[in-house]
């Protein structure tokens, strides 16, 4: 049922497509630097629209690439961070131990030599 008002849709839109380019078929002078066009006003708009479609695509695309490329930044950072942490950690665990290992050794030393 959803593709069938889907094609719906599309069948309205090139309806609506069609209509204004009968509606729409007046010949337009253009004028650039290097020269005059004549083209009708559907042509002009129509192209008008799919350039300003490809721009907006061409920003955005860009755009995405470097929020991308940020956040795989920020992610490699946090690794780091994550892993300088987890060094340190480990380093004061290890002094922990040494130092309560030593203690132990020191008080079965001591009990040895009170008995």
């Amino acid at each position: 049922m959803k593709n069938q008002w889907r094609m719906i849709l599309a069948l309205l839109i090139a309806l609506v497509v069609v209509i204004f380019a009968l509606l729409n078929t007046q010949e337009v002078e253009l004028n650039f630097i290097f020269g005059k066009f004549s083209l009708p006003l559907v042509l002009v708009l129509v192209v008008s629209l799919i350039l300003g479609a490809l721009v907006a695509a061409l920003l955005s695309t860009m755009t995405i690439m470097g929020l991308k490329k940020e956040l795989r930044k920020q992610k490699d950072d946090e690794k780091h961070k994550k892993a300088k942490l987890e060094e340190e950690y480990q380093e004061k665990l290890i002094k922990i131990k040494s130092e309560y290992q030593r203690k132990i050794n020191d008080s079965r030393t001591n009990n040895l030599n009170g008995n």
